[in-house]
């Protein structure tokens, strides 16, 4: 399992090995902790700055948001590799075994759920960014707007996966049910984005 304990190198190398884990929803997962990551390291330039005293309140509260998301998403990168591990052990059981037929449903759900929780992580990352642009540290605006990137990638990425695994839970509700929920984080990740994105280049004009 790949985790946070494993070096940049490690996490490359597996990537890039022919073996299924870690994959696209992992390595979505890793990019909305590398976003959240970012986003803290602009939030605590801002943090005492000269300037900025009106603002620590809710510059404060942001940083711990973004500390919590960034575990979450850690978290999150472990779970994608279990669920496909789990599912991938599923399948493999006999046909008509009772075993797989109690184990696999939950495993799919699993290699749904997971990288749809790492799209609605992304999104929160965003939203918190969307709040703080007008306020943060000037000189950083730029790294605000790679960790909005980053989120918003997250936020595609994580989806793709969902889409991916969709057509093997096996209620057509549930398939419904899911297509709904993506599409109004895709839907709200959309309208973050360029309000944030115009915001950040706006702000580096003016303090130019």
């Amino acid at each position: 399992m790949y985790d946070s304990t494993k070096t940049v190198q490690e996490f490359l190398s597996a990537t890039a090995a022919r073996q299924p884990t870690p994959g696209g929803g992992s390595v979505s997962a890793l990019v909305g902790a590398l976003s959240a990551a970012l986003g803290e390291m602009v939030v605590n330039y801002s943090i005492g700055k000269k300037g900025l005293e009106a603002y620590q309140n809710e510059l404060k509260p942001a940083a711990a948001e973004l500390v919590r998301a960034r575990a979450m998403l850690q978290q999150l990168m472990v779970e994608d590799q279990a669920a496909y591990q789990a599912m991938s052990a599923a399948r493999k059981l006999p046909a008509d075994s009772a075993e797989r037929r109690q184990q696999l449903p939950a495993a799919m759900q699993a290699c749904v759920r997971v990288p749809q929780a790492i799209a609605g992580a992304g999104v929160a990352v965003l939203d918190l960014f969307d709040r703080i642009v007008s306020f943060v540290n000037p000189y950083l605006l730029s790294d605000l707007a790679v960790a909005a990137d980053l989120a918003m990638a997250t936020i595609r990425c994580a989806i793709y996966s969902v889409r991916a695994n969709l057509r093997d839970l096996s209620e057509e509700r549930d398939r419904e049910a899911v297509q709904a929920e993506i599409g109004k984080l895709l839907g709200r990740a959309l309208a973050l984005i360029q309000s944030v994105t115009p915001r950040v280049w706006q702000r580096y004009e003016q303090s130019a």
